[in-house]
């Protein structure tokens, strides 16, 4: 339940990819068709793997019949599971050790709920490799064959939800073997792990793996779509770094396992998962989230028979700690969202917060001399059913705050989209859109230049131009704007203060007429946009 909280505190919003990722499986539902030439642009013929046709259709089923906020509850529900099964795995790695597991599972769950956990596919994705480490683990204990039989069937929904990442069902295999292989020349004292079921496992997730669309395209996709010239400019993309909160927690946590392995004698598949997945998340800060839910679980291994607060704290004080830590992060939320004072706040936010106060005394002075904190003859004072009261009116709490929050909004471009289809037929516009606004633009069926998927745009993967190295051209100054524009004869051009320079130069060139402005939130932070149309010389 504690995880539960934390995993409440998401991002309620979203995500700026989601929406060609919905275009995508919208098309797919309503045609019947995987399509392998792209269909959402204004470019023709582009070669087109849609890595990740599965998640697209299954986010457009949730968002048709349960909208926005039922897509996001789905990926809430995804990242509950996600940290569930990963105390699960610390708990089995640890021998049982509840208190470990639990401390772990709330130290990563904060930064994971609130960077990863987004209506995007890697949520998906990174559950199937957590559970495949939990099966490969359980195999390298009790050597159940059984385990491994599930691998090729959890192959064939990974290339489909998410074909980007599949090369990572077999790489996660690789420290497995490795130790199999050193136990087979230095053997170790009744402890083996059989190494024909894994190789004849890695085999069969190669072989599932050509059970989709695209064959050996989407298998090898993510050698074909990277490009660090391209992707070094986007920011999930760049090296982790210790002027980033996600870099800080990379570096702690890898400093712990650090530690855990110079003090500690781990199987050696630790050291190399561990390490291995370190090196992807410095590479890469998207590469953080796997690197915390599939590499950092070693350290309720090292420290299994540590049982932190038992000599420190009775049961009382536990739950007195917990119960205080809940009050203090309500009493934030308070004066984050009431502005002024409690006063403030509707009915229900009071009587909350009112019986989080009853709760806290509860715990500070109803006791008996003999040592029990509470009366066992009142149901309601008993240990675990006020500690499961206080959990739940936690989550309450945070229900009202919520309710309490601005809006959210989930549709930052609606406004020019409502504009361009007011004054045009969506199959008549051929729009100018920069990296992140176009996809939303597309979900309207209005056919843009560019959107957030990179890898569509390159040469390598479209087999017809470099569309992405173009429009970094554009951004940066390197191509001129006004033959750009006119080369492609566009109808209008939607650009923001993200587009920089050509926001700029756009907005005082009298050859093009503004037609429709106005501000939009993203990332936290207020921006501008413009809707212009060329001047024609007759005009």
């Amino acid at each position: 339940m504690l995880v539960g909280c934390v995993t409440l505190f998401i991002s309620w919003r979203i995500d700026n990819d989601t929406w060609f990722i919905l275009n995508c499986g919208r098309y797919v539902v309503e045609t019947g068709i995987i399509p392998h030439i792209e269909f959402a642009t204004m470019h023709e013929g582009l070669h087109y793997v849609m890595e990740q046709w599965l998640t697209a259709v299954i986010f457009w089923k949730i968002y048709n019949i349960f909208g926005a906020d039922g897509l996001i509850f789905f990926a809430w529900l995804v990242g509950f599971i996600l940290m569930f099964i990963y105390y699960k795995l610390c708990l089995y790695v640890s021998d049982g050790n509840k208190k470990i597991s639990i401390l772990l599972a709330l130290a990563i769950a904060k930064p994971v709920t609130i960077e990863f956990i987004v209506t995007r596919p890697q949520i998906l994705s990174t559950l199937i490799l957590l559970i495949e480490i939990f099966l490969l683990e359980k195999f390298s204990r009790e050597k159940k064959i059984w385990t491994l039989c599930i691998l090729p069937l959890l192959s064939v929904f990974f290339i489909n939800l998410h074909a980007a990442l599949f090369p990572m069902l077999i790489i996660l295999m690789l420290p497995f073997i490795a130790e199999s292989l050193y136990l087979k020349i230095k053997p170790a004292q009744n402890f083996d792990i059989p190494l024909k079921p894994l190789i004849l496992s890695a085999v069969g997730i190669f072989l599932a793996g050509f059970i989709n669309p695209y064959g050996w395209e989407a298998m090898t996709f993510v050698f074909t779509s990277y490009d660090p010239k391209i992707h070094g400019v986007i920011t999930e993309m760049q090296p982790a770094s210790v002027g980033d909160t996600l870099g800080i927690i990379l570096f702690v946590f890898s400093a712990l396992l650090i530690i855990a392995f110079t003090k500690k004698s781990l199987p050696l598949r630790y050291f190399f998962l561990s390490f291995g997945i370190m090196i992807l998340g410095f590479w890469a800060i998207r590469n953080i989230f796997l690197f915390l839910m599939l590499s950092t679980f070693p350290l309720a291994y090292a420290a299994k028979d540590w049982h932190p607060f038992d000599k420190i704290f009775n049961w009382k004080c536990k739950v007195f700690v917990i119960m205080a830590v809940i009050l203090a992060v309500e009493t934030f939320f308070i004066y984050r969202f009431a502005e002024n004072s409690i006063l403030e706040m509707h009915a229900p936010m009071k009587i909350i917060f009112a019986l989080s106060i009853i709760f806290l005394i509860c715990f500070t002075f109803f006791y008996r001399r003999e040592g029990k904190l509470f009366s066992e003859e009142i149901f309601i004072l008993r240990r675990k059913p006020l500690i499961a009261l206080s959990v739940f009116q936690a989550i309450l709490f945070f229900a009202g705050s919520y309710f309490k929050m601005p809006p959210i909004n989930y549709e930052q471009h609606k406004p020019a989209v409502e504009f361009l289809l007011n004054e045009n037929r969506a199959e008549d516009i051929k729009l100018w859109t920069g990296f992140n606004s176009g996809g939303y633009f597309e979900f309207h069926k209005i056919k843009c230049y560019i959107d957030a998927r990179p890898e569509i745009f390159a040469l390598s993967n479209n087999q017809q131009k470099d569309i992405i190295q173009e429009y970094l051209e554009l951004l940066r100054g390197d191509l001129d704007y006004r033959e750009f524009f006119s080369r492609y004869n566009f109808t209008h051009i939607f650009i923001t203060t993200v587009d920089k320079i050509p926001y700029l130069l756009l907005s005082n060139d009298p050859n093009y007429e503004m037609l429709f402005e106005y501000d939009f939130e993203q990332w936290g932070q207020k921006y501008h946009g413009k809707i212009f149309k060329p001047v024609k010389k007759n005009d």
